[in-house]
């Protein structure tokens, strides 16, 4: 009975139409995650993803989630991710592309995700990782370890929006540290950022983590902005 007035007075609403939610839909309406912008990229070698990062930083597999439109629908996830902190919605998409990921899991042998990190003075103020959610709903949906602890951001940087492609580089040059590399020794990692642009961050925080550890790397990430 109490729930049925919260809903009433709070109603859940679809984070994309603004349609009502029902009790077995969650964040988005069953129209809506149909209709997600999917790239399958997983499914696809010499995809969007990977030829963006040929040549820059050794890489087993590379893919995103979805495509990233100005306005559109994977624009309006990512804002509520990052300014309304939805930690609980990057673990759902986490969990969703761990369902589509499940295809291929046995042929890539993953050992775990490494989520890159964060500042410090940055989490404190937006309060969660989006990229550390997204690796954990990964994480639990593939049944693989999430080892995030291990790597850390040890300088902070600029936002990336306005930069071209070599201040990009610049800004994330050498910003990275891995903590107790042993224990990466010989994985295959997910390595896992919120959106693709550049790579320039991908590409830093990988070459930080082959330069210490003999691991190799997929990545992925939820967006890919072509």
């Amino acid at each position: 009975m109490f729930n049925d007035v919260i809903q009433l007075l709070f109603p859940n609403l679809c984070l994309n139409c603004n349609k009502g939610l029902v009790k077995t839909e969650r964040y988005l309406c069953l129209h809506c995650q149909l209709n997600l912008p999917e790239t399958q990229y997983h499914l696809l070698k010499e995809n969007g993803v990977e030829k963006a990062l040929w040549g820059r930083v050794p890489f087993e597999r590379a893919f995103a989630f979805l495509y990233f439109n100005q306005a559109g629908i994977t624009q309006r996830l990512l804002h509520e991710l990052k300014y309304r902190g939805n930690e609980e919605l990057a673990f759902f998409l986490g969990s969703l592309y761990g369902q589509r990921l499940k295809k291929i899991s046995d042929t890539m042998l993953l050992h775990g995700v490494i989520a890159i990190p964060l500042h410090p003075s940055k989490l404190r103020k937006r309060g969660y990782n989006q990229s550390l959610a997204f690796a954990n709903g990964l994480a639990e949906t593939l049944s693989i370890p999430n080892f995030s602890i291990n790597i850390e951001r040890i300088k902070a940087t600029e936002t990336q929006t306005k930069k071209n492609r070599w201040q990009r580089w610049e800004n994330v040059n050498a910003i990275f540290n891995v903590n107790h590399p042993e224990t990466l020794c010989n994985k295959h990692l997910l390595l896992v950022d919120d959106v693709i642009t550049t790579g320039a961050t991908i590409e830093s925080c990988a070459k930080e983590l082959l330069k210490k550890t003999s691991c190799k790397l997929s990545i992925a990430s939820i967006a890919y902005a072509a």
